[in-house]
């Protein structure tokens, strides 16, 4: 694959469109526009919600129409072998998900989304809500200080809220003859031993709670020197981002408590 098979699309029209109804429905407060500059690039980390297709549209709008910021969205591999939604997500600014195809974006001078959590961070289970799962992936650190972008953390606070899970994926992972499925190779690595299996939520039409975004100062990257850098850099950042979940939070509480007087 090389890179002048990469195409960065982004559609304002399709992608206020897409968003204007989540936008009414969810009514999102966005904090901390101070620290946005869509002069230089950076790569923007953050929190993936349930499911990953309810505020992620508003983000990007919020970001691409608003802001002026072009973030290409780095989404799961999944997405690309649906016929039609594919060219949605093309034309929203999201690219597979690989390595070289991230390196060419930040090549044409793009800011990157990223959210390390991946499709497993979507695929929320019971008692999963705000859990960053990133596992061990320290690949868009590398890939920021590679191409000298600072980190942007932002987070996103209403979207696990908005489902109460009926059935846990997690009953059927527990179950004999399923791990048993999931030990055939093929079928094991087509269903990423169980991660891309979703719980199934008692309602369908989501909760209407008030969706908060907030975006925190640019982090240089530029300190850090060894792995044992980086990996204390990655501890610090999710922490940093726990705590503004935790503070968003208490201003949506303390919103509420004023519109309800």
């Amino acid at each position: 694959m090389t890179s002048k098979h990469l195409e960065i699309k982004h559609n304002s029209k399709l992608l206020r469109a897409i968003s204007a109804l989540q936008r009414y429905y969810f009514r999102p407060t966005f904090l901390g526009a101070e620290n946005l500059n869509s002069e230089k690039p950076a790569m923007y980390v953050g929190n993936h919600t349930i499911y990953g297709v309810l505020d992620s549209p508003i983000l990007i709008d919020y970001l691409f129409n608003e802001h002026k910021v072009a973030v290409v969205s780095l989404a799961d591999h999944m997405h690309f072998h649906i016929p039609i939604w594919k060219e949605v997500v093309k034309r929203v600014g999201g690219v597979d998900g690989i390595q070289e195809y991230a390196k060419e974006a930040m090549r044409q001078g793009y800011s990157i989304l990223v959210f390390p959590g991946g499709g497993r961070e979507v695929i929320k289970r019971k008692g999963e809500a705000y859990q960053l799962i990133w596992k061990q992936r320290f690949g868009f650190l590398k890939l920021a200080q590679e191409f000298g972008y600072d980190i942007a953390p932002f987070v996103a606070l209403g979207g696990d809220e908005v489902f109460e899970l009926g059935f846990d994926v997690n009953v059927l992972l527990k179950q004999k003859w399923f791990q048993k499925l999931l030990s055939q190779p093929t079928m094991g690595k087509f269903l990423r031993q169980g991660e891309v299996i979703p719980s199934i939520p008692k309602n369908i039409i989501p909760k209407r709670i008030p969706f908060y975004f907030k975006f925190m100062p640019r982090l240089a990257i530029d300190q850090v020197e060894t792995m044992e850098d980086m990996i204390a850099f990655r501890d610090d950042l999710q922490q940093l981002i726990y705590m503004e979940i935790d503070n968003l939070k208490q201003i949506r509480e303390s919103d509420l408590t004023s519109n309800s007087k």
